[in-house]
């Protein structure tokens, strides 16, 4: 009898947790779905129009563009005669930029930039699609030096060497972003940052104090490619050098 008992206790056991079932699984797609509604979709990219150009995406998409910035030259000036100056600039920036799409527009962000004298600079003139940003962060790392061989003094003058890597907090809009939806082609502008306390380190005529650095010897880096919103590539020859500008581009948001 006792175990007719405890077989039965099994059995009403093993019915009431069928009955029951597992907990609601938040990973179902419908679930998913019923959650995610309100939301931009981060979408795969514009569609292409059957005649050409570029189909616009939803306004209120979000996206990140990752941007690094490399300056290299040696610049010499000078003459053996009076003295010689060198300068040496070695500096990568690293910056990470929080971007969200708007909705179309008939007239270009860029119309004031451009047309910095025109009457009427936001005049419809086509279709575009602007990508808007608050602020980056990131990092300006510098390893700079400076010589001047100059004839008149005595003995090897010394090598001044400016180094460190400081934090890059942008609070106002570097960079700006639209595609024109009618040509299918993104310009982007980038502003170069720049950052204070890099220690410029004693030497011999040179005190030590704490200098501001910015990653670019131009005030802005403008490119226009061709398709939607994306990641480039660009080298630009400099005074004694180049300018590296590589970028990429992910929908939806991540943290450096």
């Amino acid at each position: 009898m006792g175990r007719v008992s405890a077989a039965i206790l099994a059995f009403l056991c093993i019915g009431v947790l069928a009955s029951c079932g597992e907990a609601q699984n938040s990973g179902d797609p419908a679930s998913a779905a019923a959650s995610d509604a309100s939301q931009p979709s981060l979408g795969a990219g514009p569609a292409r129009k059957p005649g050409g150009g570029l189909v616009a995406e939803e306004s209120g998409l979000e996206g990140t563009l990752s941007i690094q910035i490399r300056w290299t030259s040696e610049i010499v000036t000078g003459n053996p005669n009076e003295g010689v100056m060198t300068q040496a600039y070695k500096r990568v920036a690293e910056l990470d930029c929080p971007v969200t799409s708007s909705g179309e527009s008939a007239s270009s962000y860029f119309a004031t930039y451009d047309n910095p004298n025109s009457s009427d600079p936001f005049a419809a003139t086509g279709s575009y699609q602007p990508w808007f940003n608050e602020e980056c962060t990131g990092s300006l790392k510098i390893d700079d030096t400076y010589h001047l061989d100059d004839p008149t003094l005595a003995g090897p003058e010394p090598v001044v060497h400016t180094s460190g890597t400081r934090p890059l907090s942008t609070g106002d809009t570097p960079l700006t972003v639209e595609t024109d939806l009618n040509r299918a082609r993104t310009r982007y502008m980038f502003l170069s940052p720049s950052a204070g306390g890099f220690q410029q380190h004693e030497a011999p005529g040179y005190p030590a104090k704490f200098v501001t650095a910015s990653a670019a010897p131009m005030a802005v880096m403008d490119f226009t490619l061709e398709g939607p919103i994306g990641g480039g590539k660009r080298e630009v020859k400099v005074q004694g050098g180049m300018l590296h500008v590589d970028w990429t581009f992910t929908r939806g948001r991540h943290k450096p």
